[in-house]
């Protein structure tokens, strides 16, 4: 290509000389002293000067092709050193994503033992549990017979007839027949509840992100779901299917709640308020705002008039329901107040905390009634019983807790 580019210069040169030699020609015609020495002189001069050139243009030709040929080896050089760092970054994630994954699968593979022997070894009892119970039925059905024959010998001895005794026989071998249906039934109820225990009745599906709160309306046929996908849903259990699905929350909903005549829903979130719904609409009717951190957990009173929650803020608050107004804050504990109830008249509330106690309150002034102590964690959730004369408490430490409240409410009457 260079030597190419080299000609096509020559030729440009010659061409040049030539015209210029045309030029001095016509003018020496006009010059009456013109030699041919003179033109001669030009000549080589013009000679020497094109070689020059040609020689200058060959330098800078090959100067140009020595700086591109290490131009272009170093930039060869580069890349093939980036080549070699792409290599071995791609081989150490891949041996990364190999170790990874295969820590991954030994992780799987041993819980699915673990999984496997407790499968086993419930399967294991279950199976005993039902192979004394068919033993005890066939102890049962033995026993029939055995004073089937005993009746039969007594009324033999008793010199009663044939056709009594067939009878009586017959009567016998009915009776016989349905202990043995009654002990089948029972051996199959067994099984079915054996098979139940392990198996849901259904299995509702229409959240987005974890379920954290779920409540029953009080006559059974509904139900209410508070997710971290910022929603409610309300349930038909009958239908199986989502009826409505409450909107307004901008965070996790931590705690869901129906009130006693399953008319509204309760509704508490980490965008630190709590919201009061229409259950036949979906509608927000109210939001209570106060706390000034999450919203952890919320609970009517059993006369649907108040609303009571605990926030991460570690207090409680209770609101009047269809004013929306706040009413009290009670202020005790150190820790976020993680889940709230009622007592079953109303009058006293129970909480449960991060600072590993529960607090007997009394509603009506908002005072601090009784700490109990015991847990060595947190407190997660609390309960009265139907009667109030009991709580429970289920803590971090794996423990849960049952507390006499009765004598605690006596005293305090007595005073």
């Amino acid at each position: 290509m260079y030597s190419i580019i080299i000609n096509s210069l020559i030729r440009v040169i010659r061409c040049t000389l030539l015209l210029q030699i045309r030029l001095s020609a016509q003018r020496l015609k006009g010059e009456p002293h013109a030699t041919y020495y003179n033109i001669t002189t030009k000549l080589n001069a013009l000679s020497k000067d094109a070689a020059k050139r040609a020689a200058q243009i060959e330098r800078l030709i090959a100067n140009y092709e020595a700086a591109l040929k290490t131009a272009t080896q170093d930039m060869a050089d580069k890349y093939k050193a980036q080549i070699e760092q792409l290599k071995a970054k791609h081989a150490k994630t891949e041996a990364a994503l190999k170790t990874a994954a295969q820590d991954l699968e030994a992780k799987y593979e041993a819980r699915l033992k673990q999984l496997e022997a407790k499968h086993a070894k419930t399967e294991a009892a279950y199976l005993k549990k039902l192979e004394a119970a068919a033993e005890l039925a066939e102890y049962h059905y033995q026993s029939a017979k055995e004073t089937d024959r005993q009746i039969k010998t007594l009324l033999t001895q008793l010199g009663l007839s044939a056709e009594q005794i067939l009878k009586l026989t017959e009567v016998n071998s009915v009776l016989q027949r349905q202990v043995k249906r009654n002990h089948e039934e029972i051996e199959a109820f067994q099984s079915l509840h054996a098979f139940q225990a392990y198996s849901p009745l259904m299995t509702l599906e229409g959240h987005t992100k974890a379920i954290l709160s779920v409540a029953f309306s009080s006559d059974g046929r509904y139900a209410l779901s508070g997710s971290a996908d910022h929603t409610l849903k309300l349930w038909g259990l009958s239908s199986r299917r989502v009826l409505r699905t409450f909107q307004g929350h901008n965070r996790y909903v931590m705690s869901v709640a129906f009130s006693p005549d399953g008319r509204y829903a309760l509704s508490g979130a980490m965008d630190k308020t709590l919201k009061l719904w229409d259950v036949s609409n979906g509608q927000a009717l109210r939001t209570f705002q106060g706390h000034r951190d999450y919203v952890m957990s919320v609970a009517f009173s059993p006369d649907g008039r108040y609303a009571l929650s605990g926030s991460a803020d570690h207090t409680l608050k209770l609101w009047d329901v269809f004013s929306g107004q706040h009413v009290r804050t009670f202020q005790g504990h150190s820790g976020f107040v993680m889940s709230v109830a009622f007592s079953p008249d109303g009058r006293y509330a129970l909480s449960g905390s991060l600072d590993k106690t529960l607090k007997l309150w009394d509603v009506s002034n908002g005072q601090a009634l009784r700490t109990f102590s015991g847990h060595t964690s947190a407190v997660y959730s609390v309960a009265f019983s139907p009667d109030g004369r009991y709580a429970l408490s289920g803590s971090g430490d794996q423990t849960f807790k049952l507390w006499d409240m009765s004598s605690w409410l006596l005293q305090l009457l007595a005073e």
